[in-house]
């Protein structure tokens, strides 16, 4: 579900860099992400597709001021295949997105709640350091830092997020999240490489239609700290 994005990266980056951006592309943050597959990804090896990328909408928030940014992908036929809307905090405000999220405890899992551990390796995004899952500097000038051990690297968000639906799938099955399927998911607390994480996975009946929703969790091992909450629907 989230190879589409990557196909986008370069659509992302000239969206960013435009001179019509209303905010500096250094320093912003992922915040939110919806994702949509309305047909299997697979549609897209068939022939030629369409990709694109735009604005949908700046507001301010308590944390700065918040863009949403669409993402998508159309199959040789005209018909869309995956979408996913992008919500990204304007730079300097990583402190206040922190202290935003302080007031949002995360929902309680339930007792039968399934739990894995993943291991967070310390070369984790060291390939997408001129990805989109965060835009400061810092990235680049921590690298050095990085080859000799320290830990003031972030894990990049999509990983996080692969991560969740690649275990998902592995202990729950595909059918999990094959199409049309919808994921929704708050990033929070920056996660720290090498590390470990507990992903915790449990159902809960969806709002319409008597469908169940699958809840995922990835929190630090050993701790409360939560790096991200997210949801499953059809």
């Amino acid at each position: 579900m989230c190879f589409p994005e990557t196909l986008c990266r370069r659509l992302l980056l000239m969206v960013l860099t435009d001179a019509h951006f209303r905010l500096s592309p250094a320093g912003l943050f992922r915040v939110r992400q919806s994702l949509k597959t309305l047909q299997p990804v697979d549609e897209l090896k068939k022939g030629p597709f369409v990709l694109q990328v735009r604005v949908q909408e700046y507001r301010q928030s308590d944390a700065g001021v918040e863009v949403d940014i669409s993402l998508s992908a159309t199959s040789r036929t005209g018909c869309p295949v995956w979408e996913s809307i992008l919500t990204l905090l304007s730079k300097n405000t990583e402190r206040l997105y922190k202290n935003a999220h302080e007031c949002q405890p995360d929902e309680p899992a339930p007792e039968n709640v399934k739990q894995i551990e993943v291991k967070v390796p310390g070369t984790t995004g060291l390939q997408c350091v001129w990805f989109f899952s965060g835009y400061s500097p810092s990235r680049l000038l921590s690298l050095a830092a990085r080859l000799f051990g320290s830990r003031s690297q972030k894990a990049p968000s999509l990983w996080m997020l692969s991560t969740c639906l690649a275990e998902i799938e592995k202990h729950k099955g595909v059918g999990v999240i094959t199409a049309p399927v919808n994921v929704t998911v708050q990033f929070k607390e920056p996660l720290l490489v090498p590390g470990r994480v507990t992903i915790k996975l449990w159902e809960k009946n969806g709002d319409q239609s008597g469908t169940q929703d699958l809840i995922f969790h990835m929190q630090q091992h050993g701790s409360n700290t939560s790096h991200m909450m997210g949801v499953i629907s059809r």
